[in-house]
């Protein structure tokens, strides 16, 4: 047996020996907002980005061990993502605009847990990776009154991967309210660049999330 199979029947033994499994409902707001780099400086000073409020809600799966409280999170959740944007540059595309864009992903999170327990309280923090999938996105430009349905090329222009930690309080071990912060690794820019911005630019996702979870 080599060490990584090694490891693999440690961690499932120690999760198999007192450890409990609690399924949850989930619900919270995002800030979102997305990081754009462009290869033009007159277009990067033209552009402005502001946070978009949106939603989470979906189902949560945690395993904790009682002794050590460490645990393991997964789940799904729909979550809406993108930002409030307004561009204006005569320079480069002779392009003036101003709006918002939606984007509204399937969010599956891999995160490790840690809970303190003090009573009926407990302090919790996580970490971990997540993947998305686009279920369905708009851009509106607000000045030309024009809403614009995202296109996909593919299965893999719809992915949108990264990471995420965050922490919160456990109520009487049924109710949790925590933050969190997550960053995209992936570059999305192949699906919402303006057709008359000729100067190519990349984007990533930034979320910030209060959300409330019930456990079962």
């Amino acid at each position: 047996m080599n060490i990584k199979h090694y490891c693999i029947v440690i961690l499932f033994t120690i999760f198999s020996i007192g450890a409990s499994a609690q399924l949850g409902i989930k619900a919270g707001i995002n800030m979102a907002n997305e990081t754009k780099s462009f290869s033009n400086n007159d277009v990067s000073a033209g552009y402005k980005s502001e946070n978009l409020t949106g939603y989470q809600m979906g189902f949560v799966y945690q395993i904790l061990h009682k002794k050590s409280g460490f645990g393991f999170e997964t789940g799904a959740s729909i979550s809406q993502k993108g930002s409030f944007f307004s561009f204006d540059s005569t320079t480069v595309g002779n392009s003036v605009r101003e709006g918002y864009k939606e984007i509204n992903y399937l969010e599956v999170p891999l995160n490790l847990r840690y809970k303190l327990s003090l009573g009926f309280i407990g302090v919790y923090g996580f970490g971990g990776l997540y993947g998305g999938y686009v279920l369905s996105s708009k851009t509106v430009d607000e000045i030309l009154d024009v809403t614009v349905v995202g296109k996909y090329s593919g299965f893999t222009s719809r992915i949108d991967f990264g990471y995420n930690f965050g922490a919160g309080l456990e109520l009487l071990k049924k109710i949790q309210l925590g933050a969190t912060w997550s960053k995209g690794l992936k570059n999305t820019s192949n699906f919402n660049q303006p057709e008359d911005m000729t100067v190519p630019f990349k984007s990533t996702n930034g979320v910030y999330s209060i959300n409330l979870v019930y456990l079962f």
